[in-house]
C-alpha cells in the first residue's frame, strides 16, 4: 500500500464506525506528513514578489506585507501580490481556508472612510 494512495480516514466511536476514502492532503499526525507539506508549502515563500513585499512561511501560515505611497498604492500592491499567491494552490492542487484568511491594512494617514 502506498503513503500517498488508497488511504482512508476512520471515525470510530462506541457504537459507531465511519470510514471513508482520502484522496488528497497529507496524513495528520503521520511521521511523514509534516515533512511532505514543508517541501510543497516551501515554494510559496520563493514565489516572484515585488522589493516593497515582504513574504514570512511558519508551519502552515503565510503573513504578506506590502508597502505603498499611498493607501491606493498600497492596495494595488497587496492585489497584485495576492494574484501570484492565489495561483500557487491551483498549480498545487490545494486549498486556503477562506474563513481562516485574513487582510489587515496597517497606516500613520488617517482615513474618513
Amino acid at each position: 500500500m502506498s503513503y500517498f494512495n488508497q488511504r482512508t480516514a476512520v471515525l470510530s466511536t462506541n457504537s459507531l464506525r465511519t470510514e471513508k476514502a482520502i484522496s488528497r492532503g497529507c496524513p495528520q499526525e503521520s511521521c511523514c506528513g509534516p515533512g511532505f507539506w514543508n517541501l510543497q508549502f516551501n515554494s510559496l515563500p520563493q514565489l516572484k514578489i515585488m522589493a516593497r513585499t515582504k513574504v514570512v512561511a511558519y508551519a502552515d501560515d503565510l503573513l504578506i506585507a506590502t508597502r505603498g505611497d499611498s493607501i491606493r498604492a498600497e492596495e494595488n500592491y497587496a492585489n497584485a501580490e495576492m494574484s501570484k499567491i492565489n495561483e500557487w494552490p491551483r498549480r498545487n492542487k490545494i486549498t486556503f481556508n477562506d474563513k481562516k484568511s485574513k487582510a489587515m491594512l496597517v497606516t500613520r494617514i488617517k482615513r474618513r472612510e
